[in-house]
């Protein structure tokens, strides 16, 4: 089977995504632009974090809010 099919994304979408830590909560964003990022998956184990209205996926983050890339992302 293809690899195309078992990952249907595309090169240059994937390279818009990458991991960061916002306030201790680790999650996959997407890069909208140099001041902005959305929500696509959180990766925490704590259920509260996914009743959190301000962390659903889509949720758009700006640069002013305090996160950071780990390290073995890429952009």
């Amino acid at each position: 089977m293809p690899n195309e099919l078992v990952f249907n994304i595309a090169a240059e979408n994937y390279d818009k995504h990458s991991m960061i830590e916002m306030n201790g909560i680790s999650m996959m964003v997407e890069h909208l632009d140099e001041n902005q990022c959305r929500i696509v998956n959180l990766l925490s184990t704590d259920p509260y974090h996914y009743l959190d209205p301000s962390l659903q996926p889509g949720t758009v983050l700006k640069k002013s809010y305090n996160y950071d890339e780990s390290p073995s992302s890429s952009q």
